[in-house]
């Protein structure tokens, strides 16, 4: 961490505070299915979260390509119209199911609570969409625990650019150096880094950090563990 007493914590949403892979592999599956793709299932789609959506679709198509490569290869224009027709299926069915099978990682609701009680500032940097991510932390009861929420979609660049956080920072009217980042994949390591801010991997999320990139940077198996690294 930057700072054994953070003034800031931002924390990444997919893979940090919820479990959501269930509720998009279920959307993502839908919305495959209507442009007649099979449903990737769970355990893919887990490997595919991180980047915005947009970016999960284009990983799902490449894979269904990959399936049937003896399949002639569609033009960049009918590609185009598949990865827009997959999208908008994907959000119809998404908007809907934010919170269906989605859960909290246990003991987030009460490790939030006790690190505002602390005087820690809180706030929720995601790539996902800013009107999903908004609906979601309210939908699990948590919006009202962040002073400020930003998307993929709110600013020109997302993680793993450091813009989200140094925005979040000048709004909150905090240092970098006084903040830390909550994360789960190399774009939350490289966005804190790349920022100025202190970074904790959380490891029971859905990405994978090379440890040697990790460094001294801890790692937390469960969301209770960010508080004991705050003096």
């Amino acid at each position: 961490m930057s700072s054994a007493n953070p003034k800031l914590l931002a924390v990444d949403l997919d893979g940090t505070l919820v479990d959501s892979a269930p509720d998009i592999a279920h959307s993502l599956g839908v919305a495959l299915e209507a442009v007649g793709l099979d449903a990737p299932g769970e355990a893919r789609t887990r490997t595919w979260i991180g980047d915005g959506i947009e970016t999960v679709i284009s990983r799902a198509l490449a894979a269904a390509d990959a399936e049937h490569a003896g399949r002639a290869p569609l033009d960049a224009r009918a590609a185009a119209e598949r990865q827009a027709a997959v999208l908008a299926a994907f959000t119809d069915c998404y908007r809907d199911n934010l919170f269906v099978r989605t859960e909290l990682y246990p003991t987030v609701e009460a490790t939030l609570d006790a690190l505002l009680a602390r005087g820690i500032r809180l706030c929720c940097v995601t790539n996902k969409r800013y009107a999903f991510s908004e609906a979601l932390l309210k939908e699990a009861g948590l919006r009202d625990r962040f002073e400020l929420v930003l998307g993929g979609d709110s600013l020109p660049e997302k993680k793993p650019s450091p813009l989200p956080l140094l925005t979040a920072a000048q709004k909150l009217g905090v240092e970098p150096a006084l903040a830390t980042l909550v994360g789960d994949s190399p774009q939350d390591l490289r966005a804190a880094r790349a920022a100025g801010f202190g970074f904790v991997f959380a490891a029971y999320g859905y990405g994978k950090v090379d440890p040697k990139e990790l460094g001294a940077s801890p790692r937390i198996e469960r969301f209770a563990e960010i508080e004991p690294l705050i003096d």
